[in-house]
């Protein structure tokens, strides 16, 4: 009578031990999705579910809505060197931009408080060149070096989901660090994410 292999018997059991172990069905861990983008000096920690990135490159970061459904973009924008750190006066110029486009009708601001300090958000209506009805909300908030205004400027359809994407661009906020507290001193910061 012929005797297994001395290996196989070993073997055979880890490979079924290996499979019991295994939990059927169980999803796997979400990944954090971290955008950097050298040009702003930013990250974005983990990218809200609600965004996929269209541009991330020298000329700046650029999001849309990750349900190909809706229509919209989110720029991530600094303001030049040497300009005023007024984030009252940045809303203020918004309202005074809605107010000047066709139909335009300023919604109002609100001061938020977030891991940057303070921020002001900003809301108003418009009618875009093409004739569509138009929503754009921006957010303002000192940039993490200190030195410039970081907006966040999401320009999307009017409609009855303001709320939702209000609250996707403060769930944005809350992830956007500084590439030098992200990475550490001295640590080269590279485009990283989607493009």
């Amino acid at each position: 009578m012929s005797r297994p292999h001395p290996i196989a018997v070993p073997l055979v059991l880890s490979v079924a031990l290996l499979a019991a172990c295994q939990r059927a069905g169980e999803p796997a861990a979400a990944v954090a999705e971290r955008v950097e983008n050298g040009a702003l000096g930013i990250a974005i920690a983990d990218l809200p579910d609600a965004f996929a990135v269209r541009q991330n490159d020298d000329g700046g970061l650029v999001l849309a809505p990750a349900d190909g459904q809706l229509a919209g973009r989110l720029e991530v924008r600094l303001d030049p060197p040497g300009r005023t750190l007024n984030l009252v006066r940045a809303v203020e110029e918004h309202k005074v931009d809605v107010e000047a486009r066709p139909d335009g009708d300023y919604k109002g601001g609100r001061e938020l408080v977030s891991q940057l300090g303070a921020a002001y958000y900003s809301r108003g209506r418009f009618t875009a060149d093409d004739g569509t009805p138009t929503e754009e909300s921006i957010i303002v908030a000192i940039h993490p070096d200190g030195d410039r205004i970081l907006r966040l400027i999401y320009r999307y359809p009017a409609g009855d989901d303001s709320k939702e994407r209000l609250e996707s661009m403060f769930e944005l906020l809350g992830e956007i660090e500084g590439l030098v507290a992200a990475g550490g001193e001295g640590e080269a910061a590279g485009d990283v994410g989607g493009v």
